[in-house]
């Protein structure tokens, strides 16, 4: 899941938005997004779809399967 995670640091740090931000509006944990955004570990298909909801993106762009 590495396009995961370069795209989901790429995106909070374009839109400005923090570690803690994310997890708070998405009902995560700051731990969890540290580790998705460190690569230590990977979100359920439930949690993806809550992070690209809050980041205005496809859960396609986020994953690495289209650059839109």
């Amino acid at each position: 899941m590495e396009a995961f995670t370069d795209r989901l640091n790429y995106k909070l740090k374009s839109q400005h938005i923090s570690k803690y931000a994310l997890a708070k509006n998405c009902g995560l944990s700051k731990q969890t997004v540290c580790n998705w955004c460190d690569g230590v570990s990977e979100p359920k298909a439930t949690q993806i779809v809550t992070v690209c909801r809050f980041l205005n993106v496809s859960a396609d762009y986020i994953l690495g399967l289209s650059d839109f």
